[in-house]
Protein backbone atom coordinates (compact mmCIF):
# COMPACT_ATOMS: atom_id res chain seq x y z
CA UNK A 1 0.00 0.00 0.00
CA UNK A 2 1.71 2.82 -0.92
CA UNK A 3 1.84 6.35 0.85
CA UNK A 4 -1.68 8.08 -0.48
CA UNK A 5 -3.43 5.38 -0.66
CA UNK A 6 -2.86 4.65 3.07
CA UNK A 7 -3.47 8.17 3.85
CA UNK A 8 -6.77 8.36 2.23
CA UNK A 9 -7.98 4.82 4.06
CA UNK A 10 -7.22 6.46 7.34
CA UNK A 11 -9.19 9.60 6.48
CA UNK A 12 -12.02 7.15 5.82
CA UNK A 13 -11.49 5.46 9.16
CA UNK A 14 -11.16 8.85 10.96
CA UNK A 15 -14.75 9.54 9.75
CA UNK A 16 -16.29 6.70 10.27
CA UNK A 17 -14.44 6.89 14.05
CA UNK A 18 -15.61 10.44 14.60
CA UNK A 19 -19.33 9.14 13.57
CA UNK A 20 -20.33 12.64 11.84
CA UNK A 21 -19.71 14.83 9.26
CA UNK A 22 -16.14 16.86 9.01
CA UNK A 23 -18.15 19.26 7.26
CA UNK A 24 -17.81 22.54 9.44
CA UNK A 25 -15.14 24.88 11.58
CA UNK A 26 -16.85 23.22 14.84
CA UNK A 27 -16.95 19.42 13.61
CA UNK A 28 -13.27 20.21 13.10
CA UNK A 29 -12.48 21.53 16.51
CA UNK A 30 -14.46 18.62 17.90
CA UNK A 31 -12.58 16.16 16.24
CA UNK A 32 -8.82 18.62 17.54
CA UNK A 33 -10.26 17.87 20.96
CA UNK A 34 -10.52 14.03 20.48
CA UNK A 35 -7.22 13.67 18.62
CA UNK A 36 -4.72 16.03 20.18
CA UNK A 37 -4.30 18.43 16.81
CA UNK A 38 -4.95 21.54 16.11
CA UNK A 39 -8.02 21.77 13.80
CA UNK A 40 -5.90 23.74 11.52
CA UNK A 41 -4.18 20.88 11.12
CA UNK A 42 -6.58 18.14 10.43
CA UNK A 43 -8.31 20.42 7.65
CA UNK A 44 -5.31 20.21 5.53
CA UNK A 45 -5.27 16.88 6.64
CA UNK A 46 -8.56 16.87 4.90
CA UNK A 47 -8.07 18.98 2.13
CA UNK A 48 -10.28 21.43 3.02
CA UNK A 49 -7.42 23.92 3.07
CA UNK A 50 -4.41 24.04 0.88
CA UNK A 51 -1.24 21.84 1.89
CA UNK A 52 2.27 22.90 1.64
CA UNK A 53 4.11 20.43 3.15
CA UNK A 54 4.08 16.52 4.21
CA UNK A 55 1.33 15.83 6.70
CA UNK A 56 4.21 14.70 9.56
CA UNK A 57 4.68 11.56 11.11
CA UNK A 58 3.35 12.72 14.43
CA UNK A 59 -0.11 13.57 13.09
CA UNK A 60 -0.58 10.49 11.19
CA UNK A 61 0.50 8.57 14.65
CA UNK A 62 -1.97 10.72 16.78
CA UNK A 63 -4.68 9.96 13.85
CA UNK A 64 -3.89 6.24 13.84
CA UNK A 65 -3.82 6.05 17.46
CA UNK A 66 -7.75 7.87 17.42
CA UNK A 67 -9.01 4.62 15.07
CA UNK A 68 -7.15 2.45 17.36
CA UNK A 69 -3.68 2.11 16.45
CA UNK A 70 -0.45 2.42 18.17
CA UNK A 71 1.41 4.79 15.84
CA UNK A 72 1.30 5.23 12.26
CA UNK A 73 4.30 2.54 11.38
CA UNK A 74 1.85 -0.44 12.93
CA UNK A 75 -1.27 1.31 10.64
CA UNK A 76 0.82 0.65 7.73
CA UNK A 77 1.67 -2.91 8.59
CA UNK A 78 -1.86 -3.63 9.57
CA UNK A 79 -3.40 -2.65 6.55
CA UNK A 80 -0.35 -3.57 3.80
CA UNK A 81 -1.18 -7.23 5.44
CA UNK A 82 -4.60 -6.70 4.69
CA UNK A 83 -3.99 -7.18 1.26
CA UNK A 84 -2.54 -10.41 2.02
CA UNK A 85 -5.49 -12.48 3.52
CA UNK A 86 -6.89 -14.68 1.66
CA UNK A 87 -10.56 -13.05 0.45
CA UNK A 88 -12.50 -15.97 1.73
CA UNK A 89 -10.84 -15.30 5.43
CA UNK A 90 -11.01 -11.72 4.98
CA UNK A 91 -14.93 -11.90 4.56
CA UNK A 92 -15.03 -14.43 7.46
CA UNK A 93 -13.81 -12.38 9.72
CA UNK A 94 -15.82 -9.43 8.85
CA UNK A 95 -19.06 -11.74 9.23
CA UNK A 96 -17.91 -12.53 12.94
CA UNK A 97 -19.13 -8.43 13.71
CA UNK A 98 -22.65 -9.41 14.73
CA UNK A 99 -21.45 -12.02 16.97
CA UNK A 100 -19.03 -9.84 18.35
CA UNK A 101 -20.88 -6.57 18.83
CA UNK A 102 -24.07 -8.65 20.68
CA UNK A 103 -21.95 -10.28 22.75
CA UNK A 104 -20.12 -6.97 24.01
CA UNK A 105 -23.61 -5.42 24.13
CA UNK A 106 -24.91 -8.21 26.38
CA UNK A 107 -21.92 -9.10 28.23
CA UNK A 108 -22.90 -12.66 26.86
CA UNK A 109 -20.96 -15.42 28.99
CA UNK A 110 -18.72 -18.28 27.64
CA UNK A 111 -18.47 -21.38 29.55
CA UNK A 112 -17.73 -24.52 28.12
CA UNK A 113 -19.55 -27.16 26.24
CA UNK A 114 -22.33 -23.92 25.15
CA UNK A 115 -23.26 -22.75 21.80
CA UNK A 116 -21.14 -19.78 22.46
CA UNK A 117 -18.14 -21.22 23.13
CA UNK A 118 -18.29 -23.59 20.00
CA UNK A 119 -18.93 -20.52 17.74
CA UNK A 120 -15.52 -18.81 19.47
CA UNK A 121 -13.50 -22.05 19.19
CA UNK A 122 -14.33 -21.85 15.10
CA UNK A 123 -13.80 -18.42 14.89
CA UNK A 124 -10.47 -18.71 16.75
CA UNK A 125 -9.29 -21.62 13.94
CA UNK A 126 -9.83 -18.93 11.31
CA UNK A 127 -8.41 -15.66 13.29
CA UNK A 128 -5.04 -17.98 14.05
CA UNK A 129 -4.51 -19.54 10.90
CA UNK A 130 -1.72 -17.13 10.43
CA UNK A 131 -0.40 -13.43 10.94
CA UNK A 132 -2.11 -11.66 8.90
CA UNK A 133 -5.62 -13.44 10.18
CA UNK A 134 -4.88 -12.14 13.26
CA UNK A 135 -3.37 -9.17 12.45
CA UNK A 136 -7.15 -7.98 10.58
CA UNK A 137 -8.73 -9.96 13.57
CA UNK A 138 -7.37 -7.08 15.64
CA UNK A 139 -7.56 -4.14 13.59
CA UNK A 140 -11.54 -4.85 13.12
CA UNK A 141 -11.87 -5.70 16.93
CA UNK A 142 -9.81 -4.15 18.52
CA UNK A 143 -11.71 -1.96 21.04
CA UNK A 144 -14.15 -4.94 21.45
CA UNK A 145 -12.94 -6.26 24.89
CA UNK A 146 -15.54 -8.96 24.99
CA UNK A 147 -14.16 -10.44 21.75
CA UNK A 148 -10.76 -10.11 22.45
CA UNK A 149 -10.63 -11.43 25.62
CA UNK A 150 -11.24 -14.88 24.49
CA UNK A 151 -9.28 -14.62 21.41
CA UNK A 152 -6.71 -13.80 22.91
CA UNK A 153 -6.90 -14.39 26.28
CA UNK A 154 -8.79 -17.38 26.79
CA UNK A 155 -7.47 -19.13 23.87
CA UNK A 156 -3.69 -18.76 24.20
CA UNK A 157 -1.74 -20.03 21.02
CA UNK A 158 1.32 -21.18 21.56
CA UNK A 159 2.77 -20.87 18.07
CA UNK A 160 2.71 -17.46 18.03
CA UNK A 161 4.23 -16.35 21.78
CA UNK A 162 7.99 -16.12 19.99
CA UNK A 163 7.05 -13.90 17.27
CA UNK A 164 7.57 -9.69 18.20
CA UNK A 165 4.75 -8.81 16.34
CA UNK A 166 2.39 -10.90 18.24
CA UNK A 167 3.19 -10.06 21.81
CA UNK A 168 2.81 -6.17 20.39
CA UNK A 169 -1.04 -7.01 19.43
CA UNK A 170 -0.89 -8.73 23.33
CA UNK A 171 1.03 -5.31 24.59
CA UNK A 172 -1.99 -3.13 23.44
CA UNK A 173 -4.75 -5.64 24.30
CA UNK A 174 -3.44 -5.53 27.87
CA UNK A 175 -3.59 -1.71 27.44
CA UNK A 176 -6.87 -1.50 26.51
CA UNK A 177 -8.80 -3.66 28.61
CA UNK A 178 -9.36 -2.71 32.03
CA UNK A 179 -10.13 -6.78 34.05
CA UNK A 180 -6.83 -7.26 36.15
CA UNK A 181 -7.15 -10.68 35.57
CA UNK A 182 -7.24 -10.43 31.35
CA UNK A 183 -4.24 -7.87 32.51
CA UNK A 184 -2.27 -10.24 34.30
CA UNK A 185 -2.94 -13.75 31.57
CA UNK A 186 -1.47 -10.93 28.52
CA UNK A 187 1.51 -9.82 30.70
CA UNK A 188 2.00 -13.95 31.48
CA UNK A 189 2.33 -14.40 27.95
CA UNK A 190 4.04 -11.65 26.33
CA UNK A 191 6.74 -12.51 29.13
CA UNK A 192 6.83 -16.35 28.53
CA UNK A 193 7.28 -15.69 25.02
CA UNK A 194 10.35 -13.26 25.22
CA UNK A 195 12.04 -15.11 27.78
CA UNK A 196 11.07 -18.50 24.97
CA UNK A 197 12.47 -16.37 22.44
CA UNK A 198 15.33 -15.06 24.21
CA UNK A 199 14.09 -11.50 23.02
CA UNK A 200 17.18 -9.59 24.58
CA UNK A 201 15.31 -6.10 23.83
CA UNK A 202 12.36 -7.10 26.50
CA UNK A 203 12.66 -5.51 29.79
CA UNK A 204 12.10 -8.85 32.28
CA UNK A 205 12.51 -6.82 35.36
CA UNK A 206 9.93 -3.70 34.37
CA UNK A 207 7.75 -6.67 32.77
CA UNK A 208 7.44 -8.70 36.30
CA UNK A 209 7.16 -5.46 37.93
CA UNK A 210 4.05 -4.85 36.08
CA UNK A 211 2.54 -8.40 36.59
CA UNK A 212 3.10 -8.49 40.13
CA UNK A 213 0.67 -5.16 40.16
CA UNK A 214 -1.41 -6.85 37.79
CA UNK A 215 -1.47 -10.15 40.15
CA UNK A 216 -2.23 -7.59 43.39
CA UNK A 217 -5.32 -6.10 41.78
CA UNK A 218 -6.35 -9.29 40.52
CA UNK A 219 -6.20 -11.29 43.96
CA UNK A 220 -8.76 -8.44 45.00
CA UNK A 221 -11.30 -10.22 42.52
CA UNK A 222 -10.66 -13.46 42.80
CA UNK A 223 -9.70 -15.93 45.16
CA UNK A 224 -8.17 -18.22 43.10
CA UNK A 225 -8.31 -18.58 39.33
CA UNK A 226 -6.44 -21.90 38.56
CA UNK A 227 -4.45 -20.96 35.54
CA UNK A 228 -3.88 -17.14 36.31
CA UNK A 229 -2.33 -18.83 39.39
CA UNK A 230 -0.26 -21.72 37.65
CA UNK A 231 0.97 -19.22 34.85
CA UNK A 232 2.13 -16.43 37.32
CA UNK A 233 3.70 -18.66 39.05
CA UNK A 234 6.14 -19.77 36.20
CA UNK A 235 6.83 -16.37 35.30
CA UNK A 236 7.83 -15.78 39.32
CA UNK A 237 9.76 -19.21 38.74
CA UNK A 238 11.48 -17.66 34.82
CA UNK A 239 12.09 -14.43 36.85
CA UNK A 240 14.06 -16.58 39.77
CA UNK A 241 15.84 -18.46 37.11
CA UNK A 242 17.44 -15.38 35.30
CA UNK A 243 18.32 -13.92 38.41
CA UNK A 244 20.11 -17.23 39.68
CA UNK A 245 18.05 -17.78 42.73
CA UNK A 246 16.38 -21.39 43.78
CA UNK A 247 12.67 -22.54 42.93
CA UNK A 248 12.30 -24.77 45.24
CA UNK A 249 10.49 -22.88 47.85
CA UNK A 250 7.99 -21.34 44.56
CA UNK A 251 7.01 -24.90 43.40
CA UNK A 252 6.23 -26.18 46.93
CA UNK A 253 4.20 -23.52 47.65
CA UNK A 254 2.49 -23.49 44.51
CA UNK A 255 1.91 -27.18 44.69
CA UNK A 256 0.48 -26.87 48.66
CA UNK A 257 -1.64 -24.25 47.54
CA UNK A 258 -3.38 -26.16 44.98
CA UNK A 259 -3.68 -29.33 47.11
CA UNK A 260 -5.61 -27.09 49.33
CA UNK A 261 -8.08 -25.97 46.45
CA UNK A 262 -9.31 -30.24 45.78
CA UNK A 263 -9.49 -29.95 42.05
CA UNK A 264 -10.51 -32.75 40.19
CA UNK A 265 -7.60 -35.41 39.45
CA UNK A 266 -8.26 -34.44 35.45
CA UNK A 267 -8.01 -30.42 36.36
CA UNK A 268 -4.58 -30.82 38.31
CA UNK A 269 -3.45 -33.67 35.28
CA UNK A 270 -3.86 -30.49 32.94
CA UNK A 271 -2.79 -27.70 35.45
CA UNK A 272 0.30 -29.56 35.98
CA UNK A 273 1.20 -30.98 32.26
CA UNK A 274 1.51 -27.04 31.85
CA UNK A 275 3.59 -26.43 34.60
CA UNK A 276 6.02 -29.21 34.10
CA UNK A 277 6.42 -28.23 30.50
CA UNK A 278 7.48 -24.84 31.74
CA UNK A 279 9.66 -26.67 34.43
CA UNK A 280 11.24 -28.59 31.09
CA UNK A 281 11.69 -24.83 29.59
CA UNK A 282 13.43 -23.78 33.03
CA UNK A 283 16.11 -26.88 32.83
CA UNK A 284 14.58 -27.66 35.83
CA UNK A 285 13.98 -31.67 35.41
CA UNK A 286 14.13 -33.64 38.44
CA UNK A 287 11.24 -31.38 39.92
CA UNK A 288 9.36 -31.85 37.14
CA UNK A 289 10.02 -35.56 37.30
CA UNK A 290 8.76 -35.85 40.90
CA UNK A 291 5.60 -33.71 39.71
CA UNK A 292 4.80 -36.13 36.83
CA UNK A 293 5.28 -38.95 39.14
CA UNK A 294 2.30 -38.33 41.38
CA UNK A 295 0.10 -37.46 38.48
CA UNK A 296 0.97 -40.07 36.52
CA UNK A 297 -1.70 -42.44 37.98
CA UNK A 298 -4.56 -39.92 36.94
CA UNK A 299 -2.57 -40.02 33.49
CA UNK A 300 -2.95 -43.98 33.17
CA UNK A 301 -6.68 -43.84 34.30
CA UNK A 302 -7.23 -41.33 31.46
CA UNK A 303 -5.84 -43.51 28.87
CA UNK A 304 -7.96 -46.38 29.71
CA UNK A 305 -11.33 -44.17 29.69
CA UNK A 306 -12.30 -43.30 26.52
CA UNK A 307 -15.57 -41.94 27.67
CA UNK A 308 -13.52 -39.16 29.25
CA UNK A 309 -11.89 -35.81 27.75
CA UNK A 310 -10.46 -32.85 28.79
CA UNK A 311 -12.82 -30.31 30.94
CA UNK A 312 -11.00 -27.44 29.64
CA UNK A 313 -11.07 -25.90 26.27
CA UNK A 314 -7.48 -24.15 26.61
CA UNK A 315 -6.53 -26.70 24.18
CA UNK A 316 -4.38 -29.04 25.89
CA UNK A 317 -4.33 -32.67 24.99
CA UNK A 318 -2.87 -35.83 24.95
CA UNK A 319 0.14 -35.25 22.63
CA UNK A 320 0.78 -31.58 24.27
CA UNK A 321 1.00 -34.46 27.63
CA UNK A 322 2.46 -37.11 26.48
CA UNK A 323 5.19 -34.89 24.58
CA UNK A 324 5.81 -33.15 27.96
CA UNK A 325 5.73 -36.36 29.84
CA UNK A 326 8.43 -38.33 27.68
CA UNK A 327 10.96 -34.85 27.49
CA UNK A 328 10.49 -35.09 31.82
CA UNK A 329 11.28 -39.05 31.27
CA UNK A 330 14.21 -38.41 29.14
CA UNK A 331 15.39 -35.61 30.77
CA UNK A 332 15.98 -37.48 33.87
CA UNK A 333 18.08 -40.21 32.21
CA UNK A 334 14.79 -42.75 32.56
CA UNK A 335 14.10 -44.12 28.77
CA UNK A 336 10.99 -46.23 29.96
CA UNK A 337 8.59 -43.57 27.52
CA UNK A 338 6.69 -46.28 25.78
CA UNK A 339 3.30 -45.32 27.67
CA UNK A 340 3.88 -41.90 26.10
CA UNK A 341 4.12 -43.22 22.78
CA UNK A 342 2.26 -40.97 20.39
CA UNK A 343 -1.30 -42.11 18.65
CA UNK A 344 -3.00 -40.69 15.72
CA UNK A 345 -5.63 -39.82 17.95
CA UNK A 346 -3.76 -38.12 20.68
CA UNK A 347 -4.06 -34.77 17.89
CA UNK A 348 -7.65 -34.03 18.07
CA UNK A 349 -9.70 -30.87 16.13
CA UNK A 350 -10.63 -28.84 19.17
CA UNK A 351 -6.81 -28.46 20.25
CA UNK A 352 -3.88 -29.14 17.78
CA UNK A 353 -4.20 -25.83 16.25
CA UNK A 354 -3.29 -24.10 19.61
CA UNK A 355 0.31 -25.98 19.53
CA UNK A 356 1.09 -27.54 16.76
CA UNK A 357 4.27 -25.98 16.08
CA UNK A 358 5.14 -25.00 19.63
CA UNK A 359 4.84 -28.99 20.04
CA UNK A 360 6.46 -30.03 16.75
CA UNK A 361 9.57 -28.31 18.46
CA UNK A 362 9.67 -30.09 21.33
CA UNK A 363 8.86 -33.63 19.56
CA UNK A 364 12.01 -33.38 17.41
CA UNK A 365 14.11 -32.88 20.87
CA UNK A 366 12.61 -35.81 22.27
CA UNK A 367 13.45 -38.06 18.78
CA UNK A 368 16.90 -36.93 19.21
CA UNK A 369 17.34 -37.16 22.62
CA UNK A 370 15.73 -41.12 21.61
CA UNK A 371 17.82 -41.53 19.09
CA UNK A 372 21.15 -42.99 19.00
CA UNK A 373 22.44 -42.68 15.89
CA UNK A 374 24.68 -39.84 14.46
CA UNK A 375 23.60 -39.35 11.37
CA UNK A 376 19.73 -39.71 11.72
CA UNK A 377 20.32 -37.19 14.27
CA UNK A 378 21.29 -34.66 11.92
CA UNK A 379 17.79 -35.09 10.40
CA UNK A 380 16.16 -34.69 12.93
CA UNK A 381 17.85 -31.32 13.72
CA UNK A 382 17.81 -30.29 10.74
CA UNK A 383 13.69 -30.41 10.91
CA UNK A 384 14.26 -29.09 14.67
CA UNK A 385 16.03 -25.87 12.90
CA UNK A 386 13.04 -25.71 10.92
CA UNK A 387 10.41 -24.89 13.55
CA UNK A 388 12.52 -23.13 15.55
CA UNK A 389 12.82 -20.44 12.44
CA UNK A 390 8.73 -20.89 12.51
CA UNK A 391 8.13 -20.23 15.93
CA UNK A 392 11.07 -18.33 17.59
CA UNK A 393 11.57 -20.58 20.31
CA UNK A 394 15.71 -20.49 20.32
CA UNK A 395 15.85 -21.67 23.80
CA UNK A 396 15.47 -25.01 22.83
CA UNK A 397 18.86 -25.13 21.68
CA UNK A 398 20.25 -24.82 25.45
CA UNK A 399 18.05 -27.73 26.59
CA UNK A 400 19.61 -30.13 23.63
CA UNK A 401 23.00 -28.88 24.28
CA UNK A 402 22.57 -29.80 27.99
CA UNK A 403 21.21 -32.85 27.32
CA UNK A 404 22.84 -34.29 24.47
CA UNK A 405 26.53 -34.98 24.88
CA UNK A 406 26.74 -35.60 21.12
CA UNK A 407 25.45 -32.50 20.56
CA UNK A 408 28.39 -30.38 19.19
CA UNK A 409 28.61 -33.34 16.69
CA UNK A 410 25.48 -32.64 14.80
CA UNK A 411 24.41 -29.35 15.42
CA UNK A 412 24.62 -26.44 13.12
Amino acid sequence: MNSETAKNKLRSLVKTEFAKPLNSQKSFEELADLTLLSSQTLRRFFGKIEQHNRTSTTTLSLLSRFVGYQDWNQFLQYHTNEKSISVKDKTAIENMAVFFTNGEKYNTDYFQKTITVDTLNDYARVIYAKQENVQYFYQLYCKNNWATDYILSWIPNYNYYGKRWFREILQDKMLRTEKAHVRLAQGNFIHFGAWLSEDRDFDYTASYDRLKIFYKAYKKEFDYMPYHEMRFCTISLIEAKRNGKPVEKTVATYLKTLREKGFSAEGNLELLTFYCNTLFWLQEYEIAYQIIQEIKPTYNNFQNDDAKDFLHYFGVNRAFVKITFALVYLANDNLDVGDFELQHGDFNDEADFLFHDYMQVMYLVQCILYENGLQNKKKLFADLKSGIELTHYTRIYRILEELDPVYSQYAF
